[in-house]
């Protein structure tokens, strides 16, 4: 395979990625906060068109509940 090809894959990749953790931290605090939280959920091509720093934590947030999902299952499984 060429580069360039590998190169469009994980840009793909990476983007549905970030999307998901984005969407995954926002509804996180959706619940946590009983509905409280104002922000709205912003669709695909807002979200990448936007770099608000709220959207950077909120995506932080949904990828650090993967990780300790993966990390309590890894704890679980030994």
């Amino acid at each position: 395979m060429s580069i360039a090809f590998e190169i469009f894959i994980w840009l793909i990749v990476e983007t549905g990625l970030s999307f998901l953790f984005y969407s995954t931290g926002w509804l996180l605090l959706k619940v946590v906060t009983f509905g409280q939280y104002k922000s709205e959920f912003k669709d695909f091509a807002s979200y990448k068109a936007s770099k608000a720093r709220r959207m950077n934590l909120t995506f932080l947030l949904g990828f650090c509940f993967y990780v300790v999902l993966i990390g309590l299952i890894a704890y679980l499984n030994h």
